[in-house]
């Protein structure tokens, strides 16, 4: 059972360095990942001090990896041992993280961004031409649906 709540800076600080899996530039929002006795805490830090902006946090489809996004920054964590199997820095804002039975597709402001499941790598990335609103699969296509309602469709 995952338990994530918000923490001050000294209490994120007191979090040993290699157990900060997102770690921003002047951060205004601090929290606890608390991953429970048998893999323990992580922590967690974000530039924006709005209340909306939140981490996102999703089970791959194998409850394997979780995967934890927030701002421009996105990062899985191997449920089995607790290793870090993914840290990465976004170019835009991350929205969404979508498990499926093969992979993860991840939606930020303007781009989709698609992992496998089997050892969290990179497999497609596809730009957006305007503004993201969120994600779906609709028969075995991802649809993103844009700001302005358009749709786009991606068969992975």
């Amino acid at each position: 059972m995952v338990n994530l709540q918000s923490i001050s800076l000294e209490a994120f600080q007191a979090i040993d360095g290699a157990r900060r899996i997102i770690v921003h530039d002047h951060p205004r929002q601090f929290a606890r990942l608390d991953l429970g006795e048998s893999l323990g805490c992580y922590g967690l830090s974000w530039r924006s001090n709005l209340p909306l902006i939140q981490p996102v946090i999703a089970y791959a489809h194998d409850r394997q990896t979780l995967w934890v996004g927030v701002d421009q920054r996105l990062a899985a964590i191997d449920l089995q041992d607790g290793h870090i199997s993914l840290s990465l820095a976004l170019y835009y804002n991350l929205f969404q993280i979508l498990p499926t039975r093969d992979w993860v597709a991840v939606l930020t402001e303007l781009e989709v961004l698609l992992f496998a499941n089997s050892d969290c790598s990179l497999f497609c990335s596809q730009a957006l031409p305007d503004l993201a609103a969120e994600l779906l699969i609709v028969n075995s296509d991802l649809v993103i649906r844009l700001d302005d309602d358009r749709r786009l469709s991606l068969n992975p």
